[in-house]
């Protein structure tokens, strides 16, 4: 299939869209001149039967003003006939005055000479009742009543002459309105029958290599990335699509056999990692086999609180207790959703077993401003931000270090902070932590870069800091739940948690 063009399809059909117009344009500009042309020919046909119809009116106006007047002599009736008088002498210039062999115009010459003589004697006949002449003003009545019946006569005449005329003027110009009629049909037949032959040529040539995009279109969704669509050799915008149809299905197959290679790698590589992990399942149970049963630990640590009560140590008994009660909840909640309460609870067990280790170099402020405390948020939160404020804030402090944990409500918010008075922490090192990026930079693993940044951590704080962000900003679906801050112009660090939409009072 082969298509041979160069002008766009939209000039295409602008082209076709203007030749329609122009052509319905001169149709309905020769229809209107030659509606115009009938209509003023029928209003000049009948033009000169109403001036007639004004003159004869004019006329009856005269001559029944100069009869009432001879009869009555009032102001009024001689001021009528003078302002009726005056139309009169005004309708009579449109009257033909030179003879002529027209029998119409002869007929006008004759009522123009008629009307003259009736005027005449008019005038003069008021001109004598005027002055109370009644021989004379009686003689030139009668003669003016003489004259306007044969000036009547006249004006009949003429206008039965006149309409007799008209009739076969308007006749001629019925007859050309029938032409005319038939003309315009023939022409509204010829502009519709071009307009349906172009349409059907410009949609026939946009349609028919359109159907065979469509056809390879589909044949390409049914999985035969090799469909082939016909050439269309066009400058024009089916051109365009044709080749870049062609250059998408080379991509395609193209992107096919990439993406058959990347599953393969991706296969084998998933088989290897399925091995690592059975490895490192293996690794962990054996590892998990070496260590200390948690039920033999918690015995132990009771056996030696009991053993410290009969002895009298009450000190060491409370010590053994705080210590088994925090490694039973690191044990049993490590993977639940627990209460602040709770939360809480166990950072004053860590406090009183860090306290007895430190002795007076930390003191533990607790700054509780909530009611309620039944907050739900996952468990081992509190407890590792106070441990990572000892170990890296003031553990080579010799006195005066300080862990302060603070809980109250800001306009809505439920506001948990950890802070200390220690070395504090580097900016770098905070937007590592917050933006995830702390324990594999560098392609190191969690582990290997703690201890690259001399901060080890201890089974009790699970994978760090990191994991209590993660932890945080998924339990509550926020990313900036979670904050690090430098006290200001005071020594040390501030933990914040700001936990939205909690409804509690404070004290």
């Amino acid at each position: 299939m082969r298509f041979r063009r160069s002008s766009s399809i939209r000039a295409r059909l602008f082209s076709s869209f203007f030749l329609t117009a122009a052509l319905l344009c001169v149709m309905v500009l020769y229809s209107f001149i030659s509606i115009n042309s009938i209509a003023l020919s029928i209003s000049r046909a009948y033009k000169t039967n109403v001036s007639l119809d004004a003159y004869q009116q004019a006329l009856v106006q005269v001559e029944a003003n100069m009869e009432s007047y001879i009869s009555l002599k009032t102001f009024e009736s001689i001021e009528n006939y003078y302002s009726w008088r005056g139309k009169l002498d005004t309708l009579a210039f449109s009257f033909h005055v030179p003879l002529s062999d027209d029998p119409i115009l002869l007929r006008e010459y004759k009522l123009r000479r008629l009307m003259e003589s009736f005027l005449e004697f008019a005038d003069n006949a008021v001109y004598a009742r005027r002055g109370n002449n009644m021989a004379d003003y009686v003689s030139y009545y009668n003669g003016a009543l003489r004259y306007y019946g044969y000036l009547s006569d006249a004006v009949n005449d003429l206008n039965a002459h006149y309409f007799q005329k008209n009739v076969a003027d308007y006749n001629m110009i019925f007859q050309d309105t029938k032409s005319i009629e038939l003309l315009s049909m023939l022409l509204l037949a010829t502009v519709v029958g071009l307009n349906f032959i172009m349409v059907y040529i410009l949609i026939d040539r946009i349609t028919v290599p359109l159907a065979a995009l469509s056809n390879a279109a589909n044949q390409l969704a049914a999985g035969n990335f090799y469909a082939e669509v016909g050439q269309i050799h066009t400058n024009d915008e089916l051109g365009n699509i044709n080749r870049a149809f062609d250059r998408m299905t080379v991509s395609i197959r193209e992107y096919i056999e990439t993406i058959k290679e990347q599953a393969q790698t991706e296969s084998r590589l998933r088989q290897q990692e399925l091995e690592m992990r059975e490895l490192y399942k293996d690794a962990q149970l054996k590892t998990l086999q070496a260590q200390i049963n948690p039920h033999f630990l918690f015995n132990t640590l009771n056996a030696g609180a009991q053993l410290a009560m009969m002895e009298g140590a009450d000190d060491t008994c409370t010590f053994i207790e705080k210590t088994a009660d925090f490694f039973r909840y690191n044990i049993q909640n490590m993977n639940k959703d627990t209460l602040l309460s709770e939360e809480i609870a166990l950072v004053d067990n860590y406090m009183y077993i860090m306290k007895v280790r430190f002795a007076d170099r930390v003191d533990y402020v607790k700054d509780i401003r909530l009611d309620d405390l039944a907050v739900r948020m996952p468990s081992m939160i509190l407890q590792p931000l106070v441990e990572n404020a000892i170990k890296h804030g003031i553990s080579e402090m010799k006195s005066g270090g300080r862990i302060t944990l603070r809980v109250y409500m800001d306009d809505g918010t439920l506001v948990l902070e950890v802070s200390d008075n220690g070395t504090g922490m580097t900016d770098d090192i905070r937007d590592r932590l917050l933006f995830g990026s702390y324990f594999y930079d560098n392609g190191a693993p969690s582990g290997a870069q703690d201890t690259a940044m001399g901060l080890t951590q201890s089974p009790s704080v699970g994978i760090g800091m990191i994991n209590v962000i993660t932890r945080l900003r998924v339990f509550f679906d926020d990313r900036d739940i979670f904050n690090i801050r430098s006290n200001g112009s005071e020594p040390g660090t501030t933990f914040s948690i700001r936990i939205r939409n909690v409804q509690g009072s404070s004290r």
